[in-house]
């Protein structure tokens, strides 16, 4: 869903303007899809469940096998999410997509809000959790002073708890210095999830690095001088996106770890003058008690098959997960941001 005080999606502010090249950089990306004239990136989806059960790793593969063969395909990539989204012709169906091959019958787009379109199915995704930045919030204590008490009073116990945190910006390093440190905390956060970016997350990283250059921004939290956490953003202009985030499984000290990093991505935000930090999908109970909002979001699957459409229409009415986060209000009062705020 929207927030109430948000205004109308504009694509432009809210897409980010330096993913083009990432896109089509990233080790899964395909051809260019032209949709009513317009031209997007699209990509071979390849699945990944790091400790998943025997079946589901022979499932996983045979997804793989046929997205390698060009039967299924995605507009955007998944191992970029939230950075472009296309702009679909309502009432149309596949034959929108003007030089799909005819040998892929499936093609999917992650959309904002929520349509649906002939010969697709449409499922609601993890909504997108953004921060607009208010003019008057020239410090980050100007943030937390806009919080009531009780949101004040667990920011500064985050700030506290993880006190002995030491904080490097692991990018200004040459990438062999943190690079497979890095996948491997990726790797341990995602353990237990099927994920959508494939297995070689120190590549995956290296690619932002190299793609994005110093518009990629990656920080690493180190306790007794060990790598127990890290998190990466891209530097847009005036928004701030967030995307990879690893964290130590075990034995790791601080379990606010997770909070202050966040906490520290609006601190970065204020201090550089921007205007949106993009927080991305997950995690929307815990990233709105830091004043993020919802933004609705879904992704479209076309087919031209009769039978593949049947069955999932059947997987989005009976087997989609559905998403059940309660929203938390920890301002005071609503806040004039510095973009134009969403509506629907």
């Amino acid at each position: 869903m929207f927030g109430a005080n948000q205004g109308k999606i504009e694509l432009t502010t809210f897409e980010c303007g330096l993913s083009d090249k990432l896109l089509e950089d990233l080790p899964n990306s395909a051809n260019i899809i032209t949709v009513d004239g317009k031209q997007y990136p699209s990509s071979i989806v390849e699945l990944h469940r790091p400790t998943g059960k025997y079946i589901s790793r022979a499932l996983i593969k045979l997804f793989n096998l046929f997205s390698q063969k060009g039967v299924i395909r995605i507009i955007g990539n998944t191992c970029a999410p939230g950075l472009k989204f296309p702009v679909l012709t309502s009432g149309k169906g596949i034959d929108q997509f003007e030089n799909l091959p005819n040998k892929c019958p499936i093609i999917a787009a992650n959309i904002l809000g929520y349509e649906e379109f002939p010969n697709a199915v449409t499922v609601k995704g993890e909504p997108f959790m953004v921060l607009n930045i208010p003019e008057d919030w020239n410090s980050f204590e100007d943030y937390t002073s806009a919080f009531t008490s009780k949101y004040r009073v667990r920011a500064k116990k985050i700030l506290k708890e993880t006190k002995e945190v030491e904080v490097k910006k692991l990018s200004d390093l040459p990438p062999n210095e943190w690079i497979a440190s890095c996948g491997n905390l990726l790797n341990q956060s995602l353990s237990t999830k099927t994920i959508a970016i494939g297995r070689n997350l120190p590549k995956l990283l290296s690619c932002y690095h190299q793609s994005l250059g110093e518009n990629f921004e990656v920080w690493g939290y180190y306790h007794a001088h060990e790598l127990i956490g890290f998190i990466s953003c891209i530097r847009d202009e005036n928004k701030l996106f967030a995307m990879h985030l690893g964290l130590k499984k075990q034995n790791n000290p601080f379990p606010k770890l997770y909070s202050r990093m966040l906490i520290d991505m609006v601190k970065w935000a204020i201090d550089n003058d921007l205007e949106r930090v993009n927080f991305g999908r997950t995690g929307a109970e815990i990233k709105s008690t830091l004043g993020a909002i919802p933004v609705e979001n879904s992704f479209v699957v076309f087919t031209r098959s009769r039978l593949l459409l049947i069955l999932f229409k059947v997987y989005a009415k009976y087997f989609q997960k559905k998403f059940i986060y309660t929203l938390r209000q920890p301002f005071k009062e609503p806040k004039k941001a510095k973009s134009v705020p969403f509506e629907v």
